[in-house]
């Protein structure tokens, strides 16, 4: 595989001592509906009990949110709306949760939408798209696709900026996200005016172990041999070398929008996200990228000082 150079070079150092490694998620494939069921309600339980301590918790829960389903063939997406303390027109992000493409949804990320639409006055669209290994690729992708082209449509009725709307997403939601750039910049519609992307998956299977898979491979929540679990979002193996699966393998990266970077230092997909914002900064494309000291993959759904950092980062970026 061809090399890529780092935006920056990281130092990869130690994990902070406040950061508690839980243990891996890995999906029990034969019965993923089950193990969802569970793995939403304890991820839920546990960030409602640690945000019920911050004292932006009151304002928060006092925003609104719609519930609105979006059609993309004959599926409706479930899709919740949230909106700031005002009805006057703001920027929007179509944020997309992590979960390697076969967990999560979107209450479990109930927090950091909130968060971003009070701190950053903000409106927050946040797909459900449908999951692996159920719904193979790209069909979650053309979820997210839809409910893009939904909200371009829409943007006024649910008091969005048309001129400044923007995709984000974490982890798998960051891969889904420059997977969405590529795709409405090729097919010529919608715009999309920045993307944020948090520690995303980018190629979806390298030749060789990069420093960082290396380093934070074992031991650090995400596990590299865990990953293997991902081909259950593939058809086929080869299907992981389209540029919608590994953005990093596209060979044309012009005519993107800005680009903001949010990655965990102690992450084994650390490399990956510096790889693919150097590719965007050579092709032409804005960047700015922040490297969270002592965090690990999954981060930003926690309330560390360098969560809610991360968090006004994306605020910032939207506003600017």
């Amino acid at each position: 595989m061809k090399e890529y150079r780092k935006f920056i070079e990281p130092e990869y150092g130690e994990v902070s001592p406040e950061v508690n490694i839980g243990k891996p998620q890995v999906l029990d494939l034969e019965h993923p509906d089950r193990w969802r069921r569970r793995s939403n309600l304890e991820s839920v339980a546990a960030m409602t009990d640690a945000i019920m301590r911050c004292n932006c918790y009151e304002d928060m829960m006092a925003l609104d949110a719609e519930d609105i389903t979006v059609l993309n063939g004959n599926y409706r997406v479930p899709v919740r709306i949230y909106y700031p303390d005002d009805k006057k027109q703001h920027p929007v992000l179509i944020f997309i949760h992590g979960g390697g493409f076969e967990y999560n949804n979107i209450d479990v990320y109930e927090y950091v939408n909130r968060y971003l639409s009070l701190k950053g006055k903000m409106v927050v669209v946040s797909p459900d798209y449908r999951l692996a290994p159920e719904y193979k690729f790209p069909i979650g992708l053309n979820d997210c696709y839809a409910v893009l082209k939904w909200v371009c449509q829409h943007a006024d009725s649910i008091h969005g900026l048309t001129n400044n709307i923007c995709v984000g997403g974490d982890s798998a939601g960051g891969n889904f996200t420059a997977a969405l750039t590529l795709k409405a910049r090729n097919e010529g519609t919608p715009e999309i005016a920045k993307q944020i992307l948090v520690y995303p998956c980018v190629i979806q299977k390298a030749d060789h172990l990069s420093t960082s898979e290396i380093r934070y491979g074992h031991g650090y929540f995400l596990e590299i041999n865990g990953c293997e679990g991902i081909k259950e979002y593939f058809n086929e193996l080869e299907d992981m070398k389209n540029p919608l699966a590994s953005p990093l393998l596209e060979e044309d990266l012009t005519n993107l929008p800005p680009a903001c970077f949010i990655s965990a230092e102690c992450d084994p997909l650390l490399d990956q996200g510096l790889q693919y914002a150097a590719r965007l900064f050579d092709s032409g494309i804005s960047v700015e990228y922040h490297i969270m000291k002592g965090m690990i993959h999954g981060f930003l759904n926690s309330t560390y000082e360098k969560s809610f950092e991360a968090l006004n980062y994306i605020a910032a970026f939207v506003n600017q």
